[in-house]
């Protein structure tokens, strides 16, 4: 079957949930995944273990490295222009892109979907109805240089088209039913698990400190109160872009059995084996993890951010969106399978 299909993809993250896309519309054969891959390490060996998944399921893959320098950047924006503009259906795995807003600027498709990235695909849909120019929630104002903007507000034009799915996990509010797919982790829960469960905690890390959100100090002592409620029995799964002097300080406060998954949250847990409680921050595991675990005996647990974890360079969109998550997962976790999603004062 010709591949008429074309998904730009830059996380793992974003890699998963192109193949639950792929599985739930039997497209792996229509469908090319161009991976633009990020430079940090833990990032790209997981990239590589989804691409190894998708091509068990058929899917073509192909690899590029635009950031590694400027003049990468611009050769691979000008090799993938043609192809973007022949797709038939363009896949996006982050609106908020730079380099995939560059390349929005040539394409012409009948369809575009956009598979989720965390709970960017919810501040992706608010940003849509409020007529803001597309902007990750936590990027500071430096971000939006001159060169940027006017491909911000390209790609808002570009995503307010009827043509737009958003196939997601995430409650997006406001847009029209028919242009949200919801979907529940099939393809996940079908290759995987289920988990044997173990005593303890399991902590879900956080980038916060990483982007400059929050205080490192308070989050180590945030995580350290955590561990300590639980016996200090369990592992504390690195965020990607956590870094290793960070993990050490957390490895000597609490104990906990320290790792960096292979592959994302959401297989990893579901192969298993997990603790009988997950703790997290506001983050899209909230909504993906009682999914996929459903039906475990795992009770996933919310950790607030107190103001005063938050550093000065913190916004007020940002801490917009921070109580806005963490009030949905409030209001809306005793729904889901896995138990509830408790919170939890440090």
């Amino acid at each position: 079957m010709t591949i008429d299909t074309v998904a730009l993809v830059e996380s793992p993250a974003q890699f998963l949930n192109l193949l639950e896309w792929v599985h739930a519309e039997r497209a792996a054969d229509r469908t090319v995944a161009m991976v633009l891959a990020p430079v940090e390490h833990t990032g790209r060996e997981q990239l590589r273990q989804m691409a190894a998944f998708a091509a068990e399921e058929h899917v073509a893959v192909e690899w590029y490295d635009p950031r590694k320098s400027t003049p990468q950047r611009l050769q691979v924006v000008r090799q993938l222009a043609g192809r973007v503009s022949r797709a038939r259906r363009l896949v996006v795995g982050d609106p908020f892109s730079g380099m995939i807003q560059a390349l929005l600027v040539v394409a012409r498709p009948r369809q575009v979907v956009v598979v989720d990235d965390g709970t960017a695909t919810m501040e992706f849909a608010s940003q849509l109805l409020s007529g803001e120019p597309l902007r990750r929630w936590d990027a500071p104002p430096a971000m939006m240089e001159t060169l940027r903007t006017p491909l911000a507000w390209n790609a808002r034009r570009f995503f307010r088209s009827d043509r737009v799915r958003i196939f997601t996990v995430m409650p997006v509010a406001g847009m029209p039913p028919h242009q949200i797919n919801q979907h529940s982790y099939d393809w996940t829960r079908r290759r995987f698990g289920p988990p044997r469960t173990l005593p303890g905690v399991d902590i879900v890390g956080s980038s916060l400190v990483e982007s400059g959100v929050v205080n490192e100090e308070s989050y180590l002592a945030a995580i350290s109160v955590l561990a300590g409620r639980h016996g200090n029995q369990g592992r504390y799964y690195a965020h990607r872009k956590e870094d290793d002097r960070k993990l050490d300080r957390i490895r000597q406060a609490t104990n906990l059995d320290v790792r960096r998954p292979t592959v994302p949250l959401e297989i990893e847990l579901r192969r298993g084996p997990v603790a009988q409680v997950l703790a997290s921050f506001p983050s899209s595991v909230g909504y993906t993890l009682p999914l996929v675990l459903a039906g475990v005996p795992t009770r996933v647990e919310l950790q607030p951010v107190p103001t005063d974890m938050l550093t000065p360079r913190v916004g007020d969109a940002a801490r917009r969106f921070l109580s806005r998550i963490s009030a949905d997962l409030r209001n809306n976790g005793e729904d889901h399978s896995t138990g509830h999603i408790a919170p939890m004062s440090i």
